[in-house]
């Protein structure tokens, strides 16, 4: 798939693009699928890890799958998600926007169950990853239920890739890292409304935000995390130099801070997943 011209200057400009059905419906439903079955145990969960909303933290078994907020690393344990995260059409895509050659080095699956689904404060995704280079960062976002602003589809602004980072604070939860009052405008924030799917592809200093799920559908997407070939990983006094308070002082998400300081989070850096484009066409 060969991008148009005025995608290209969209994703440099913007920040972002939206690939429509970049995965097929049976590959929505496999995807579904796994995240089903790594919920019950059907699937082995030798990798992955399941985080639930806050309050409802031991669900009964039978129920769950309707309390997780989040999966992470699961390629290993699920061929669907792995394929996904894979897809040649999406890593055809990323070497006309990037350039060729990346790693796999985050995977997630995040989830608004229906009416208890939490929002994910305004934030740049750069700021929790210690590399030196953000530009060399992607986030791809797909969709698997319908997105929309009733239960928590992506929210944005356009152009805030191109002024660098900003500081983050962290709230009582080390996962709720927002960008402090101030420096978001959210007078311009734009919706993306998405179908099954489709896939958000966006810029590691891009603003954005989810809201919370008060409705009744369900909102389950994956997202991916890519470094091209070359990027370096730096310590926190080289992501100081990005995110930083206007006294100096650190102000990025690898680090606790404010009233996260005394939670016992150990930082990590990526996992090193090599790209074995996959044909994930139905």
């Amino acid at each position: 798939m060969d991008l148009t011209e005025a995608e290209l200057v969209q994703y440099r400009q913007d920040g972002y693009i939206v690939v429509r059905d970049l995965l097929g419906p049976q590959n929505v439903e496999a995807c579904k699928q796994a995240l089903s079955d790594l919920a019950t145990g059907k699937i082995a969960a030798r990798e992955t890890t399941l985080m639930f909303e806050t309050g409802h933290e031991n669900p009964p078994a039978e129920s769950r799958e309707l309390f997780i907020r989040k999966y992470m690393d699961f390629t290993e344990d699920a061929p669907a998600l792995k394929a996904a995260a894979n897809s040649a059409r999406l890593h055809a895509i990323l070497d006309q926007l990037l350039g060729r050659g990346r790693l796999l080095f985050q995977e997630m699956a995040l989830v608004k169950p229906p009416r208890i689904g939490s929002e994910k404060p305004w934030h740049q995704d750069a700021a929790y990853f210690r590399l030196t280079d953000p530009a060399l960062i992607v986030g791809v976002w797909i969709a698997l239920d319908p997105a929309l602003p009733m239960n928590g589809c992506m929210e944005l602004v356009p152009g805030t890739h191109l002024e660098g980072g900003v500081p983050h604070v962290h709230e009582n939860d080390f996962n709720r890292c927002r960008i402090i009052p101030g420096k978001v405008r959210v007078s311009q924030r734009v919706p993306i409304s998405m179908q099954p799917g489709d896939a958000l592809i966006f810029h590691s200093l891009l603003h954005h935000f989810t809201a919370p799920n008060k409705s009744d559908l369900r909102r389950r997407a994956i997202q991916f995390h890519y470094h091209q070939l070359g990027a370096i990983w730096g310590d926190v006094e080289t992501h100081r130099t990005q995110f930083h308070n206007e006294d100096g002082t650190y102000a990025g998400c690898t680090v606790p801070h404010g009233e996260a300081a005394n939670t016992n989070y150990n930082y990590r850096e990526g996992l090193p997943r090599r790209i074995t484009p996959t044909d994930t066409r139905d």
